[in-house]
């Protein structure tokens, strides 16, 4: 009798895991990291924000070709179109990837359309050193207290110059700046890189 019941046993513990393996795996597979590729792609787009000189709008979500319309419909940019710098970045992906979805919390079991910069920073991006970037994937910046307050899609270096994308509330625009990795600010507002993670839907 002792041997019939732990048979059972077994295959229920062995289903048991199983199905963790599959949930596991599952889950897995919705979650992806952007290749060289399409971080190349996205950089191009947000080329495209510098090269039209598109306004600096804080909340602004504008793609190029709403910006374009809205722009020739009389729209007063900066004040009624423009974007922000996580506008930059979504829509510089999203339109190589039109099903893009981003994680909105820590357990990642909330995907959204839209993001802020510091939702990328903290669920939508893998870390990075610097030696690993790639035009199109992300610079973070930071507050002085340590908060996440923008996102720039790296270009390239000069020495210890980097150069990026970003929607810059200073020039008013969408401009291609850059920053001296020894430098005081970039001491004070450098958050980190990432390469960018994200699910479909």
């Amino acid at each position: 009798m002792y041997a019939k019941s732990k048979k059972p046993a077994c295959l229920i513990i062995g289903f048991c895991l199983l199905a963790q393996l599959i949930i596991v795996s599952s889950v897995d597979a919705r979650r992806w990291i952007s290749t060289t590729q399409q971080a190349n792609n996205a950089f191009e787009y947000a080329m495209g924000y510098v090269t039209n000189q598109v306004a600096y709008r804080l909340g602004g979500r504008l793609s190029l070709t709403e910006y374009a319309e809205a722009l020739a419909q009389g729209k007063e940019p900066g004040t009624d179109i423009g974007v922000d710098s996580s506008a930059v970045v979504l829509n510089s992906y999203r339109h190589h990837i039109p099903n893009i979805r981003f994680w909105g919390n820590e357990a990642q079991t909330s995907t959204f359309a839209d993001v802020s910069s510091s939702a990328l920073y903290h669920y939508n991006s893998q870390p990075l050193a610097k030696e690993q970037l790639v035009p199109g994937d992300l610079i973070f910046f930071k507050n002085t207290a340590d908060r996440i307050i923008g996102v720039g899609l790296f270009s390239h270096m000069q020495g210890s110059v980097i150069h990026f994308i970003v929607a810059s509330a200073n020039a008013g625009q969408v401009i291609i700046t850059n920053a001296n990795t020894n430098g005081a600010y970039w001491r004070d507002h450098f958050a980190g890189f990432g390469r960018l993670q994200y699910t479909v839907n």
